[in-house]
């Protein structure tokens, strides 16, 4: 057992095929600055302990992040490690990063006379590199325009021109006509006209959508886009540019399973793909359906209903989390302790917990706890922390056993 110590839950993927990584867990000792990371088994990783602000919460594509430099006033230095130790990438980058499908942003040098979108850190020029350290294509990109590379291909800016950036480290600059261009999302990238209308490109620059509307627009997401054309009432429309509902709504959600949440006359129910009304709004707040289930509430009251809108688990919690995957979902009880229950209703994990948590794909969860070395004083001073399974299965925990209830 790891005696003391603050658990940090991290997974990693490999892009390339989606093959699974080994999996490494954080494990932080709140006793002083270095941390390390442990397999499922307590394994240690061989890539060793390192201070904790030096080094990335999680590895990527079978990389860890790390800070090379030396004294604290020297510039930042980072590169990557695998699981073995060894440096793969060296030390040389401005900013932390990570890999997605094979490929980093990384911060290079400095812009002149610019500062970041929040306005307290400089914004830097990036490259994108591959998991080798090799750059994908030599040309500079402005950090306040660039995305990581999600998908095969990213948008990218450099001055005033924006680009696609795929993969292998093809360009394709975009019309100078577009003041903004946001990353790619379900397959479509929203860009921003110099007259403020409105237009979805493809991944091959081609505009598909053409809304000439300066009101809101939003992300794609399962094939409708939130949209405005009155200020302030929105509605959904279609991936031809269709309305597929009127703009009359006070908010909206987004569609999953078919149905989306939308807010008229102060209370939120649930519209089709077509528009019609299938819940009628009655609740003060909702999330979507996921696993045939939406968390709602009303009156401070949480519980989930069905798609024909029956109640299957009372509202009667005081706050509850949707059921994402795995069949389980966290509640919050009146004593405000988080718990797990399942898709009947019923207490898997009695709640014990002091922070809501969430099991990853690969069924593993960390929960916060206390005991009597949390308390100095009468205060309570830190968490203890542990790893579960979703089967319920205490792997690691720091200070006293925990015993799930």
């Amino acid at each position: 057992m790891i005696h003391k110590v603050i658990l940090l839950l991290s997974f990693i993927f490999s892009g390339l095929g989606l093959k699974a990584q080994k999996l490494w867990y954080r494990v932080d000792d709140p006793e002083s600055n270095s941390c390390f990371f442990i397999d499922t088994l307590g394994q240690k990783c061989p890539a060793g302990e390192h201070q904790k602000m030096a080094i990335n919460l999680e590895f990527s594509e079978g990389l860890i992040c790390i800070n090379f430099k030396k004294k604290p006033t020297d510039t930042n230095a980072w590169g990557c490690l695998n699981d073995k130790g060894d440096t793969i990438i060296k030390g040389k980058y401005l900013e932390p990063f990570y890999f997605y499908n094979g490929i980093a942003r990384v911060a290079v040098e400095p812009m002149p006379l610019k500062i970041s979108l929040d306005g307290i850190e400089p914004d830097y020029f990036y490259h994108y590199i591959n998991t080798q350290g090799l750059p994908i294509n030599d040309k500079l990109f402005d950090g306040d325009g660039s995305y990581d590379m999600d998908h095969s291909w990213t948008v990218t800016k450099s001055g005033f021109q924006w680009y696609i950036l795929s993969k292998s480290g093809k360009l394709k600059e975009l019309s100078v006509d577009y003041e903004t261009v946001d990353a790619f999302d379900n397959g479509l990238a929203k860009c921003k006209r110099m007259n403020h209308y409105t237009v979805y490109i493809d991944t091959t620059g081609w505009p598909v959508i053409d809304i000439p509307n300066e009101n809101f627009t939003g992300e794609f997401y399962n094939g409708f886009a939130p949209y405005s054309t009155v200020d302030n009432k929105y509605g959904f429309m279609n991936k031809k540019g269709q309305p597929a509902t009127p703009c009359v709504y006070e908010e909206v959600s987004y569609f999953n399973e078919e149905l989306a949440s939308v807010k008229i006359y102060n209370k939120w129910g649930f519209i089709d793909t077509k528009g019609k009304m299938v819940i009628k709004p009655e609740y003060d707040a909702t999330e979507a359906f996921y696993e045939g289930l939406a968390r709602v509430s009303l009156d401070g009251k949480f519980g989930y209903i069905n798609k024909s809108g029956k109640r299957i688990i009372p509202l009667k919690f005081a706050n509850a989390y949707s059921f994402f995957s795995n069949g389980l979902a966290i509640i919050l009880d009146e004593n405000q302790m988080w718990g797990l229950i399942n898709k009947k209703g019923e207490v898997i994990i009695k709640p014990q917990f002091v922070n809501p948590f969430q099991f990853d794909k690969f069924g593993f969860a960390t929960v916060e706890y206390t005991d009597k070395h949390s308390y100095k004083k009468g205060k309570l001073e830190t968490y203890e922390k542990a790893l579960l399974s979703k089967q319920g299965k205490v792997v690691w925990y720091s200070g006293e056993k925990l015993i799930l209830k």
